[in-house]
């Protein structure tokens, strides 16, 4: 019981760090936009941000079925692991619909017809 509680703890500290490591080159890509930089600097920037948010969004489902895992074994739902998770999840979604709405303006511009 004890050492679930605790990996679920560890999985919700390994996620923050994840998105903290997607905050990181989200304010790269930004600072990217003031400097001359190559394209290839770009694109691998991108990759990085959707690989980062992907890992993101997948280890968060991982964190969501185990604390329902963790609910059933200990009959105490772990609120707080999976709200913060959800949290994290939104946080990142939002920055990636940034950059997808930076990199549109960028590349295709604003169209008024």
């Amino acid at each position: 019981m004890l050492h679930t509680r605790r990996l679920l703890a560890f999985s919700s500290r390994v996620h923050t760090y994840t998105m903290l490591l997607y905050l990181f080159f989200f304010l790269v890509y930004l600072s990217s936009s003031y400097f001359l930089v190559n394209q290839t600097f770009i694109d691998l920037l991108q990759f990085a941000l959707i690989l980062i948010s992907w890992t993101n969004l997948l280890f968060g489902l991982w964190i969501i079925v185990f604390s329902f895992i963790v609910w059933s074994s200990d009959r105490v739902f772990p609120f707080s692991p999976v709200l913060l998770t959800l949290l994290r999840m939104a946080g990142v979604f939002l920055l990636s619909t940034l950059v997808a709405i930076i990199e549109n303006l960028v590349t295709d511009g604003v169209v008024v017809s």
